[in-house]
C-alpha cells in the first residue's frame, strides 16, 4: 500500500537522495528509492558517499544515522537488494528502502493524452555524464489497440521543446541527435522485450538498402536502449528509448520544396489491408488501402503523390492475377529492394511475426527521381516468437507460412530463381545470426540483464496481474523458457519443411560445386575447429551424422575417383 506521507510529499523532495553523485528516485507506489550506477558496483561491497539535500533530515541507512557527505557501505550490491532507510521531510516520518540498476533512469512527468501537451523528462545515466534533468518537452500516447482508453502502461511519443516552444534536439544515450524519440513498454508482451530484440536482430542480419552507396548512413530500423522509467513520480516499469524510422534514419532525400520536387518518400503500413485488392488513390489524402503517408507530409506539399506506392502494389497485383510469376520475379527489382526484401520474408517467416507481413511496415523510396524502388522495414514485433499476447492467434512453432498475405513477398517464393535464392540466404543466415543458439542466446541475455539488475522483478511486481495482460500473472523468467523452446521447435520445422534444400555430398563450402577448394576449406577448419564454418550437411560425406576426418577422406577420395 503506498504510504500516504510519501505520495504527498514526493514532488517536492523525490529527487533530493544522491549516492555517489548517482541521482535516486523515489518510487512512490513501493516507498522505494532506486538509482542507476555502474555494473561494476554490483557483487562488491560498495563505499559511496550520500548527498542528501536540506529537505530531508534525521536520515538513517541500514538503521545507522547518516549525514549528507557521509560514506556509506552498500554491502554485496545485487539486483533487487534493498537496504533500509528512513528520513524526515516536515512533519512526516518517511520510511522505505535504497536499491539500485544499472539500466538508465527515465523519469517524465506531465499530463498526456492522444494530444501532444507539455511536460518534462529527465535522463539519470550509471556513469553521471550524460544525466540530463527537467528537459521540456511535448508528450503523448502511441499505438493502436495498446492506446485503448483501458490501458495503463502506455507508449509514448517525445518531442524536446526549448523554453520557447521551439524544437530542441537532443542526443540520448549514445544514440542519433534529434528532437523526437519514442518510448515502447511493451504493453502486451509477457517477455516485455520482443520488439527489442527482434528489432536489434533486423539491424545484424538485414542487408543494406540498395542505396547504402549513395548515403552511408542509413539505418534501416530503429535503434534503442533499455531503460526504467518513472511516471509522476511512480515507477512506470521497463520501456526500450528508441530512435524514429523517419526520413532521416533511413537517409531519404528532401523534398525540393523551391520546386515542388518528390525525392524521397516514405508511407507507414498501419492496418490490415490487402495487397490484392484496392481502390484508386487520391492525392489530397493521406492515406490510402491502410497505408499513411509519413514523409513528406501531406500538409507541408499537399497535393501528395501516391505513385510510386501504388505502382509497386498494381505491380504485384497484375502479375499475381495471371499467375505470371516468371515476368513478375523478372521485374521484381525494379518495384522493391530485393535482398532486403528476400531478407524480410526470412525474418518474419522465422520469427514468425504475424503482425508484420502486410502492416507495421514503413516503404521508402530514396528518390523517385533516380528510381521508384522500395525499401521495406519493420516496427512493433510484439507479437512475434510465439507470442500469446493475442487470443485466437495461431502461434504453433510448425505453423505452415499459410499467413503471408503480401504478394510481393508471397509471390516471390514461388518464383524459381528468387525461392532457390532465400533458401540459399537463409543457410547462409543459419551459420550466424539465425543459428538456433544465436536466436536463444540473444533472448536469454537480453532477459539476464533484466534479471541480474533487478528490473525483471520491479517490473513483475508493478504490473503481474494488470488488465493489460488479461489478469495474466506475468513471469518474465518463464515466459523466456518458452521463448527458448519455441526458438528451437521453428527453426527446426524451417529446417526441414520450409526451406529444406537439396545437399550435394561434399560441397563443403556451399557454393554448389565440389572441388578442390572443399578440401582446402575442410581441413583448415578442423585443424581450427573451426566446423561452424562449414556447410555441415554438406561436409558430412559419409552420412553418419557426424563432421570429423574420415568425411576428409571420404572427399579426396571421391575427387580423385572422378566422383
Amino acid at each position: 500500500m503506498v504510504s500516504m506521507a510519501i505520495a504527498a510529499a514526493c514532488s517536492s523532495w523525490a529527487q533530493s537522495l544522491m549516492i555517489d553523485g548517482h541521482r535516486a528516485l523515489c518510487d512512490a507506489l513501493h516507498n522505494r528509492w532506486l538509482c542507476s550506477v555502474e555494473k561494476q558496483h554490483f557483487g562488491t561491497d560498495w563505499r559511496a558517499v550520500v548527498t542528501i539535500d536540506s529537505l530531508l533530515t534525521s536520515c538513517s541507512i541500514n538503521g545507522v544515522a547518516v549525514n549528507s557527505g557521509d560514506t556509506v557501505t552498500f554491502e554485496a550490491v545485487k539486483g533487487g537488494k534493498q537496504y533500509p532507510f528512513s528520513a524526515v521531510a516536515g512533519d512526516s516520518t518517511l520510511v522505505g528502502t535504497i536499491t539500485f540498476t544499472w539500466l538508465p533512469l527515465l523519469a517524465i512527468d506531465g499530463e498526456f493524452g492522444d494530444e501532444y501537451a507539455p511536460g518534462s523528462v529527465s535522463l539519470y545515466t550509471p556513469d553521471d555524464a550524460t544525466d540530463k534533468s527537467g528537459m521540456l518537452a511535448k508528450l503523448k500516447w502511441r499505438g493502436g489497440i495498446t492506446n485503448d482508453g483501458d490501458r495503463h502502461k502506455r507508449n509514448y511519443h517525445i518531442k524536446f521543446v526549448d523554453e520557447n516552444g521551439n524544437k530542441k534536439n537532443r542526443t540520448l544515450l549514445d544514440l542519433r541527435k534529434d528532437n523526437h524519440w519514442k518510448l515502447d513498454g511493451g504493453q502486451i508482451d509477457m517477455l516485455r522485450i520482443r520488439n527489442r530484440v527482434c528489432t536489434d536482430l533486423w539491424l545484424d542480419m538485414a542487408r543494406d538498402p540498395w542505396y547504402k552507396a549513395q548515403d552511408s548512413t542509413v539505418i534501416n530500423g530503429s535503434r534503442g536502449r533499455l531503460t526504467e522509467v518513472f511516471l509522476n513520480g511512480s515507477y512506470h516499469g521497463i520501456y526500450s528509448l528508441i530512435e524514429p524510422v523517419d526520413r532521416k534514419q533511413l537517409a531519404l532525400v528532401k523534398h525540393d520544396t523551391v520546386a515542388g520536387v518528390f525525392h524521397g518518400q516514405q508511407w507507414t503500413a498501419k492496418q490490415r489491408f490487402p495487397t490484392y485488392a484496392f481502390p484508386p488513390y487520391n492525392n489530397s489524402l493521406d492515406t490510402w488501402n491502410g497505408n499513411e503517408v509519413t514523409y513528406p507530409e501531406l500538409e507541408d506539399v499537399a497535393p501528395t503523390d501516391w505513385s510510386v506506392l501504388y505502382n509497386a502494389f498494381e505491380f504485384a497485383r497484375r502479375y499475381d492475377a495471371v499467375d505470371n510469376w516468371q515476368v513478375m520475379g523478372d521485374s521484381l527489382g525494379y518495384y522493391f529492394d530485393v535482398p532486403v526484401m528476400q531478407d524480410y520474408y526470412i525474418f518474419i517467416v522465422a520469427l514468425q511475426a504475424i503482425d508484420n507481413e502486410i502492416k507495421n511496415i514503413y516503404y521508402s523510396c530514396y528518390d523517385k527521381q533516380v528510381s521508384p524502388c522500395l525499401t521495406i522495414t519493420p516496427w512493433d514485433l510484439d507479437i512475434s516468437v510465439g507470442s500469446t499476447s493475442v487470443d485466437g492467434l495461431d502461434v504453433r512453432p510448425d505453423r505452415p507460412v499459410n499467413w503471408i498475405m503480401h504478394l510481393a513477398l508471397g509471390d516471390m517464393f514461388n518464383h524459381t530463381w528468387h525461392r532457390d535464392q532465400i533458401i540459399k540466404r537463409y543457410w547462409e543466415l543459419r551459420k550466424t545470426w539465425l543459428s538456433t543458439a544465436s536466436l536463444v542466446d540473444r533472448f536469454s541475455t537480453a532477459v539476464s540483464e533484466l534479471e541480474e539488475c533487478g528490473a525483471a522483478a520491479r517490473e513483475e511486481e508493478r504490473w503481474s496481474g494488470d488488465s493489460d495482460l488479461g489478469g495474466k500473472v506475468l513471469d518474465i523468467s518463464a515466459e523466456m523458457e518458452y521463448v527458448a523452446d519455441w526458438i528451437t521447435q521453428r527453426m527446426a520445422f524451417l529446417d526441414e519443411k520450409v526451406f529444406a534444400r537439396t545437399v550435394q555430398p561434399g560441397d563443403v563450402n556451399d557454393d554448389g560445386q565440389v572441388n578442390i577448394a572443399d578440401i582446402t576449406l575442410f581441413i583448415n577448419c578442423l585443424l581450427n575447429s573451426m566446423t561452424t564454418s562449414l556447410n555441415e550437411a554438406g561436409a558430412d560425406v559419409t552420412g553418419d551424422g557426424q563432421v570429423n576426418i574420415a568425411d576428409v577422406i571420404a572427399l579426396i577420395s571421391m575427387l580423385l575417383n572422378g566422383n
